[in-house]
């Protein structure tokens, strides 16, 4: 579904139409086509024209958590539900986001939450066991591998309460899941919903630790589902630190701050992103195209490349 058959449906959901939902429309179209900064214009066009409209705060706030921007997006969306915005839409992007960051405590009093039990149980718990994340240095590596199955980035050890488990890097996922059968193993905290289906396979789940390298994130949220392979690593949970994928040398490195601390060489190829709830698109000359697509993943594996995500882009050397 596109951004513009989107925001349609949710423009008819509020009660007053603002006069300038055209441009918005417009932009979410242009956007659809790859006209990033025109798009943009009329994201922030739209919002200055009216600063208290709920709608132009919600797809303002949209555009920037998928170019990255995700703290200035949760402000977006908590102005638009004060605005009056519907809340069962904007609680439905801003879980996500307070999820990422690690607002717990905003996460459980989502109004019209899109929770389930299970996941309302784990915020409360997470806010009571806040995650933390522990590094000796602002920089470190780790290994990482090919995937044979070229519908993943690739493969690296994770541990998880400190039990190494082979993870597989997916675009398409967010968060770190670990399959049903690795879970009893690791021992990780499940939140079983009391109204729980017995045919129900899926849960949210924490682990006192999650390992990658020398560094360790505590109380760390997952979930827990029936996965071909023994874990999964969102590319989301590893754009946080700004990583460079090297598989020639079979090096993954990881920045603590999110940051990179040089800019990149002049050689480099700089393409623009955007982050979906399911999928990682790249902007490039003929418009959007998946991380997924067989042509560039290629290209991803036989090049040093650094996801910026708190940019928006990606830099192949």
């Amino acid at each position: 579904m596109s951004r513009t058959t989107v925001l349609c449906a949710t423009l008819s959901l509020w009660v007053a139409i603002p006069a300038h939902a055209q441009a918005i429309r417009a932009a979410d179209s242009l956007l659809d086509r790859g006209r990033l900064e025109r798009a943009e214009s009329l994201y922030y066009a739209a919002v200055r024209v009216r600063p208290r409209d709920p709608v132009a705060r919600w797809a303002l706030g949209r555009f920037l958590a998928e170019r990255g921007a995700q703290r200035v997006a949760v402000t977006l969306f908590e102005e638009s539900l004060q605005f009056g915005g519907d809340a069962k839409l904007v609680s439905a992007d801003l879980a996500p986001l307070y999820l990422a960051i690690g607002d717990y405590h905003a996460l459980a009093k989502l109004p019209a939450s899109p929770l389930s039990g299970g996941e309302k149980s784990r915020a409360a718990w997470l806010e009571a066991h806040p995650t933390r994340l522990i590094a000796p240095d602002s920089v470190l590596t780790a290994s990482i591998k090919t995937a044979d199955d070229s519908s993943y980035v690739g493969r690296m050890p994770i541990r998880v309460n400190g039990r190494i488990v082979d993870a597989f890097i997916d675009v398409a996922s967010r968060g770190i899941i670990v399959s049903d059968s690795v879970a009893g193993v690791t021992h990780v905290h499940m939140f079983v919903e009391k109204e729980s289906q017995r045919d129900r396979a899926t849960f949210a789940a924490a682990a006192d630790s999650i390992g990658i390298s020398r560094m360790s994130i505590t109380n760390a949220p997952l979930t827990v589902a029936p996965i071909s392979v023994p874990a999964i690593v969102g590319l989301d949970a590893l754009a946080r630190f700004a990583p460079t994928f090297d598989f020639a040398a079979g090096r993954l490195t990881l920045r603590t701050s999110g940051y990179i601390e040089q800019p990149p060489p002049a050689s480099a190829t700089i393409l623009l992103t955007l982050a979906k709830p399911a999928d990682w698109l790249v902007l490039q000359a003929n418009g959007w195209v998946s991380m997924r697509d067989l042509e560039l993943a290629r290209l991803l594996r036989e090049h040093r490349w650094t996801l910026d995500a708190k940019h928006g882009q990606l830099i192949i050397e």
